[in-house]
């Protein structure tokens, strides 16, 4: 469906907006939207993770994911392919994303890009990358390197062997973020230096709905209808006891989706064939107001043998856009 894995890797010098590692729980999803241009592709789809709270629960350590696997599933948003590559990526680049604080993966394909925050090596990974073949490129009036033409795709490259294909191609390295993609304009769109996706009213709304995440989505529908853009994020546990409460946001074009969606949107919803009280034993919903916008919010507690990312599963599915659009076509299959 949307990008879901896309990545990383590097260039000297320091980065006028390249912006800064770590979060404020509560601010995370806002913080890293604040660095995204408001007019490229992050405003179609951006997927975000915080790995840092992974850390501090146990779940993952520096050097990759423990033995809790409840939680597993949840600690590679944001990072795409990257996360999937980790060990190889470290060694090869330098970049070890699990020892990163967040990361945000923007765009469609092709223009998509990763952005990275944390304390990196800038210098160590921008020499690991030249050792690779990266030349210099200026990358949205920051100093770059580039492994391979835009959106160029070399299956005997170095990407290749990481098992990646084309996402480190253009690459933008501070001491504490990486932004890289496959082409030099999604990259440039993530360096923080245009206007701040943050500052977008819709998309505004959708994160003051989704709260304290630790991973989210947000995007646009796959098609016009009565929807403007939807959210899914997983709230932050306190601990890896904790229940698992996912977040769905949808904000509203047409004035019928509010009660589409509630009516809708219960737990004897059929999705993929079976009950969604399979998985989840309780949805709450509320609407919540951002200046202008009012979001309409649903709280999913998912069952102990649920999946933790179970509302994205309904949104990469597109059974939200069913139970919320009364536009969206009939799935035979759901209620």
């Amino acid at each position: 469906m949307r990008a879901l894995g896309w990545t990383l890797a590097v260039a000297g010098l320091v980065l006028a907006g390249c912006g800064t590692g770590g979060s404020e729980e509560g601010q995370g999803l806002r913080q890293a939207m604040a660095r995204l241009d408001a007019s490229g592709p992050a405003a179609t789809y951006l997927e975000y993770g915080d790995m840092a709270h992974w850390r501090k629960l146990g779940v993952v350590t520096d050097k990759g994911p423990g033995q809790d696997k409840r939680w597993r599933a949840a600690v590679g948003s944001g990072f795409g392919d990257l996360a999937v590559s980790g060990d190889r990526l470290a060694e090869a680049t330098g970049l070890n994303v699990f020892a990163a604080n967040q990361a945000v993966n923007i765009g469609v394909p092709p223009k998509t890009a990763i952005r990275v925050e944390g304390a990196l090596d800038a210098s160590g990974i921008s020499a690991k990358l030249t050792s690779m073949g990266a030349k210099p490129r200026e990358i949205g009036g920051q100093e770059g390197l580039s492994l391979a033409e835009d959106n160029m795709i070399d299956m005997k490259g170095p990407q290749s062997g990481l098992g990646l294909i084309n996402q480190l191609n253009q690459v933008v390295v501070t001491d504490s973020a990486l932004v890289a993609g496959a082409a030099a304009e999604p990259v440039a769109a993530a360096l923080g230096t245009g206007s701040s996706l943050a500052e977008n009213p819709d998309h505004a709304a959708v994160a003051d709905c989704l709260g304290d995440v630790v991973s989210a989505i947000v995007m646009a529908p796959t098609q016009p209808g009565g929807v403007v853009l939807y959210g899914v994020g997983l709230r932050r546990p306190a601990s890896t006891a904790d229940k698992a409460v996912d977040v769905v946001c949808v904000l509203p074009r047409a004035a019928e989706v509010g009660k589409v969606f509630k009516e809708r949107l219960t737990t004897t919803a059929v999705v993929a064939g079976k009950p969604l009280s399979d998985s989840v034993e309780t949805v709450a919903h509320d609407d919540v107001s951002s200046g202008d916008r009012t979001v309409h919010r649903a709280l999913l507690t998912v069952k102990p043998d649920g999946p933790v990312l179970m509302a994205n599963q309904l949104l990469v599915r597109r059974d939200l856009e069913r139970l919320a659009d009364p536009a969206a076509p009939v799935d035979p299959l759901g209620s």
